[in-house]
């Protein structure tokens, strides 16, 4: 079966704030990673994307969250359509509690790089599981 999507992280230039938040042992424990990753690859190959593993920020145009829950922590990488047909760009890592991201400001700093990777689609590399 082939992928429906495939996925992209947003770059700065300089680093890849996706591939490092996921390689943070402390953050994203490795049993947490592999459920995120297969989450990621069930979603390349899934046309429609709904609840409970996606959800659109309706105070945030055009900004999704991809939900993954492990050992009582809410992972939330949250990403857009784009900028390419069928791509997916990984923006910015976030935690949920109490219906509230940590850090506060996730939501609006995953907006501001949409804009960046819209402006500049070379601030999107393909995303590499490992």
């Amino acid at each position: 079966m082939g992928f429906e999507w495939t996925f992209h992280d947003y770059t700065d230039g300089d680093s890849n704030p996706i591939a490092e938040w996921l390689a943070d042992r402390r953050q994203v424990p490795i049993k947490a990673k592999a459920k995120i990753d297969r989450i990621l690859l069930q979603l390349a190959q899934t046309p429609l994307w709904v609840r409970p593993l996606t959800s659109n920020l309706d105070d945030h145009k055009g900004i999704v969250e991809i939900r993954v829950r492990y050992m009582n922590i809410q992972y939330r990488l949250l990403g857009f359509r784009g900028p390419g047909d069928r791509q997916f760009t990984l923006l910015y890592p976030a935690i949920e509690q109490g219906d509230e991201f940590v850090p506060r400001n996730a939501a609006t700093i995953a907006e501001n790089r949409m804009a960046e990777v819209i402006e500049n689609p070379r601030r999107a590399l393909e995303h590499r599981f490992r």
